[in-house]
């Protein structure tokens, strides 16, 4: 059974901090034998990086030095455009899949933020994940069809700001509401800053798995991916 790692971090103003921190957070996954890492959305700052940028690599060698999948939030510079995006970074520190999000906030995304197009299930060799970031969560057809194209964890990073207006009840609600409408995994992973949620969770589609909340740390949990199996074949929901 693939065993994931869900970091929420504090991000601070300085991109070589929030670099520090995520290496910390990498080794600590890497000490526990986890195959993969999330990290919240933006967990990089506010800084509009190259995606070949010194730090990202910093971040790409420590992958490959501990043999673990690393999804990183950053804002990228590309074509002229900036897209809020997850990077994942595979186990031997190449970038295997960037995701730019789709649906942006309103007046809450940065406004040189451009919306991106296009999302795909990405077969890793522990499984075939999914990636959205935050408010995508609010559009539930496009991680359907994520899972009708084999996703069986899909990975939503987060920065689950206050300023939304959204309930409590919300945030707690979706991971678990998605997972059991996708029979996958569901993973949430929000910052711990003073401006967010501050929660994050993994969710089966019948429980949480594990959560953490208004604190700096890291949690993680084994997945049985035989079990999605069945129960994809037993409610046969992902065919309507």
């Amino acid at each position: 059974m693939p065993m994931i790692a869900v970091a929420q971090i504090e991000i601070y103003d300085n991109l070589n901090e929030n670099v520090k921190n995520i290496l910390n957070f990498i080794d600590k996954a890497a000490f526990k034998n986890a195959d993969i890492i999330c990290f919240p959305e933006s967990c990089l700052g506010e800084d509009f990086l190259d995606i070949k940028c010194k730090e990202i690599q910093r971040v790409q060698n420590k992958c490959k030095e501990k043999s673990i999948y690393c999804i990183l939030g950053a804002h990228i510079k590309e074509k002229g455009k900036i897209y809020n995006s997850a990077i994942l970074i595979n186990r031997t520190g190449e970038i295997q899949y960037v995701y730019r999000k789709k649906h942006l906030f309103p007046k809450l995304d940065l406004d040189e933020t451009s919306p991106g197009k296009i999302n795909q299930a990405i077969r890793t060799d522990f499984a075939k994940i999914g990636i959205i970031i935050c408010w995508d969560f609010a559009f539930p057809e496009d991680i359907k069809e994520l899972s009708k194209n084999g996703a069986q964890i899909i990975f939503c990073p987060s920065y689950l700001l206050s300023d939304a207006k959204i309930s409590k009840d919300v945030f707690r609600s979706y991971p678990q509401t998605r997972a059991f409408e996708n029979l996958s995994y569901f993973i949430s992973c929000d910052a711990f800053t003073d401006e967010v949620f501050c929660e994050s969770y993994i969710c089966g589609p019948l429980e949480i798995l594990n959560k953490i909340k208004n604190r700096e740390g890291i949690i993680f949990a084994d997945l049985d991916l035989q079990k999605i199996d069945k129960l994809r074949r037993y409610y046969n929901c992902l065919d309507a």
